[in-house]
């Protein structure tokens, strides 16, 4: 078995230095208890710095009131050890020396229980997958190198104004664009490092709209990752397929279009010339840096680690990075178990998809439902109250856009012959107003106005459209 990494002399020496002058617990306040090997001395630690916190100066006889009758310490020599501790003190100004040292070895640790673990369960076949094995791997190396093994990362205020306003000057158009033009000038396209949340009850063209986004960044040829969670292979190839084969100048016969639509597609009931447009959808997307997952139930961490290695296969081949697109957040598997809490474990997921959306310095587009409050209501315009879980969503994401299809409100009912026919025909008056109209509405956005844009939208072929686009 390997031997764990650990300087016990360096961290006597730290531990000192801080009881000395609480400047040095300050250049070495990223350590917590765990980066300490020795048990004891990470509660001492932990001891030193609920004193800083009450602005109290750590001495040892202060440290061992908080520790009380700690048997490891009592063993070593109780006050003893701690006076020795203070009466070896380095100088202050090697303290953060001497916590980089610490930070150092805490994350060799950690990498040797990760490696004994991968080592364990490679062993047994029994034990899952090789490839979830690598997944989890993949997950534990991410979380060690976030919490790093330096002091700090900061950045002075001039050099973060300089940055902004070089990285704005340079920028030729939207960098993360929705794939509507309209939509992006409200907006300014989706924001890397920030989670962006497309919200709306089902049947609102959601999955539609993320097909969308997936298309635009695609075409713009930023490595783009689509985890569809709900929907299989089948019906995302359908759909996106339909959306490239649509053509809004395309003719209607006998009220039957010649664009090919997603239930055509699926009973195999299209004419051959549709069949070959769909066949060059297909030949379209060949060469485009777009990947799609469609696995049930996987995590963020899962998910984070796809990323990486597909980010990092695209690096590779100058490819850079673009949007990852999660279909939807109420269905990613919490990291954690939290006995069945859902509002815990969807705020679990949230705060996951915007903390992995700063590692990765992506945009994350998650989809969201919203609960059945608007149906109720004479406006069906959904809004941030209706957010299912609103709390943890609404305060992770940095742009929330609500979807809303009136159409689907304007639908026959399931026994046509129990409408009245006044009311049919009030009905289908309404219906031929907004058939084709979907309203992106911007409640929520950080950089930016809030506001209502509206789009064309043919749901039966997957396909959203700018309106100025289909007058072209």
């Amino acid at each position: 078995m390997a031997i764990a990494p650990a300087n016990i002399e360096a961290e006597q020496a730290l531990l000192g230095a801080a009881m000395f002058d609480a400047e040095a617990f300050h250049a070495a306040s990223h350590l917590t208890a765990d980066s300490f090997h020795e048990p004891l001395h990470g509660r001492i630690w932990d001891a030193i710095g609920d004193l800083v916190s009450k602005g109290r100066q750590p001495d040892p006889t202060l440290v061992l009131d908080r520790l009380g009758d700690d048997p490891a310490l009592a063993e070593l020599g109780g006050l003893r050890y701690a006076a020795d501790l203070l009466d070896r003190a380095p100088p202050t100004t090697r303290a953060s020396g001497y916590a980089d040292m610490i930070a150092d070895h805490a994350a060799r640790r950690e990498l040797v229980s990760l490696g004994g673990e991968i080592a364990h369960r490679s062993a047994d076949t029994a034990d899952g997958s090789a490839l979830s094995i690598l997944t989890d791997a993949e997950s534990g190396l991410a979380e060690i190198a976030s919490r790093g093994v330096t002091r700090s990362s900061w950045s002075t205020a001039a050099d973060v104004v300089g940055d902004a306003i070089r990285s704005a000057q340079g920028r030729a158009g939207v960098r993360f664009p929705s794939g509507l033009a309209e939509v992006d000038q409200m907006t300014g396209g989706f924001t890397a490092g920030e989670m962006a949340v497309i919200a709306g009850r089902p049947g609102m063209a959601k999955s539609t709209a993320a097909l969308t986004i997936a298309r635009a960044s695609a075409t713009a040829g930023l490595g783009t990752l689509f985890f569809s969670l709900e929907m299989s292979t089948e019906p995302v190839g359908l759909r996106l397929a339909c959306d490239l084969a649509y053509d809004p100048h395309a003719f209607t016969f006998n009220g039957r279009g010649d664009n090919p639509t997603l239930d055509r597609a699926r009973r195999n009931d299209l004419e051959w010339s549709q069949w070959e447009r769909l066949d060059a959808a297909r030949q379209t997307v060949t060469d485009w840096p777009l990947l799609i997952d469609t696995r049930p139930g996987l995590t963020v961490a899962q998910m984070e680690a796809c990323a990486r290695r597909a980010f990092r296969d695209w690096e590779r081949r100058g490819i850079s990075r673009g949007p990852v697109i999660v279909d939807h957040l109420g269905i990613v598997r919490p990291d954690k178990a939290r006995g069945g809490n859902k509002v815990v474990e969807t705020g679990d997921v949230s705060r996951g998809l915007a903390e992995m959306a700063k590692r990765l310095d992506v945009p994350v587009v998650a989809l969201v439902q919203v609960n059945r409050a608007n149906e109720e209501r004479q406006d069906k315009r959904p809004g941030l109250a209706d957010l299912r879980w609103s709390g943890a969503i609404e305060e992770d994401a940095r742009l929330v856009i609500f979807l809303h299809r009136p159409a689907y409100y304007l639908r026959p009912p399931e026994d046509p012959g129990s409408e009245p026919l006044a009311q049919r025909n009030e009905r289908e008056v309404k219906l031929a107003e907004v058939r084709n109209k979907l309203f992106w509405i911007v409640a929520k956005q950080n950089s930016g106005p809030t506001g209502q844009v509206e789009t064309f939208c043919e749901i039966g072929c997957s396909a959203i459209r700018d309106r100025r686009e289909l007058w072209r």
